[in-house]
């Protein structure tokens, strides 16, 4: 079982599945969310492989979505502006959709991508390590146990004007509204040990114990039969739905694809594509970096 973004390893009852863009730190580029999912498809028939362990090679686990200028509009998360595609002829209909039409869409569909993810019908437990942002935690929340390293940090920079991660990472469901708004309203990173007090995390186990520590409570998930573990997965994640999870995640795309319009979003794209990310990061990020509680920022200071 090969894929250009991920790999797969089998230890009986446990598969690991590895992000494996280690020179991105992973980010979640089209082709490695593609990738995972139809790694996850191929594991799911059968009771073989009972639980999947998600983990993340090289520095860190996932600082988030592919904000790489240049790459094709689907390649990225990058916001994509509201203007409309050229039109192909003179007719009302030919004048093509808006940007926040093809915005909304894509996003529509990356929801789906995840909440496919939720309602898989194994176990899926993570194991986070460095660095767990924006897109990561639309990651880890489409999972089921989560266990971090000493050290991780967690959070949401991207709310620094760029938007919201589409399903949010479940944290409203998980840590409920204050805590969510003040992630989101800072854009601030938490440590572990503070992710875990919130309910972001299940888990903190020191960095050089995380492997075994994690795998080992994947074997033990997996002496139970497959089809009881998914009674149990499927019943508890439909109390969720049934207080409105799903719908408020679609309604994340919507939400998501009003905020790429803002004049910010806008301007952190073209200093992106003209002046590459870094310059567009700091750019971003050089108020809170001198601003009130400044010395938050150089302590969590993202790769």
């Amino acid at each position: 079982m090969e894929f250009e973004n991920v790999l797969v390893d089998l230890d009986g009852p446990v598969a690991t599945i590895t992000l494996n863009r280690p020179e991105k730190l992973n980010a979640l580029s089209t082709g490695l969310r593609q990738d995972l999912h139809d790694a996850l498809a191929a594991l799911s028939p059968g009771d073989q492989v009972r639980v999947i362990r998600l983990k993340g090679a090289g520095r860190a686990f996932c600082p988030g979505y592919d904000l790489s200028p240049g790459r094709p509009a689907r390649e990225s998360y990058a916001p994509a502006g509201a203007e409309s595609q050229q039109p192909h002829g003179d007719a009302l209909a030919d004048f093509g959709e808006s940007g926040i039409s093809q915005d909304r869409e894509r996003l529509r569909e990356m929801v789906d991508s995840w909440l496919w993810m939720w309602n898989y019908r194994k176990p899926i437990v993570a194991q986070t390590h460095s660095y767990c942002l924006s897109g990561g935690l639309d990651l880890i929340g489409t999972c089921d146990i989560v266990f971090a390293a000493e050290g991780t940090r967690f959070g949401h920079p991207a709310a620094r004007g760029l938007g919201i991660p589409p399903i949010m990472g479940m944290l409203p469901m998980k840590i409920g509204a204050a805590a969510t708004k003040e992630l989101l309203f800072t854009g601030d990173l938490v440590d572990a040990q503070t992710a875990r007090e919130l309910g972001i995390i299940q888990h903190v186990v020191p960095a050089a114990e995380l492997d075994e520590r994690v795998m080992a409570l994947c074997q033990r998930i997996a002496m139970m039969p497959l089809d009881v573990l998914t009674v149990h997965k499927h019943m508890t994640n439909r109390w969720m739905e049934l207080q409105g999870v799903r719908t408020a995640a679609y309604e994340g795309a919507d939400y998501d694809a009003i905020a790429h319009l803002s004049p910010a979003a806008r301007e952190f794209s073209r200093r992106s594509r003209e002046e590459g990310l870094r310059s567009a990061l700091a750019w971003r990020d050089g108020p809170y970096a001198t601003g009130p509680a400044a010395d938050h920022d150089a302590a969590n200071r993202p790769l």
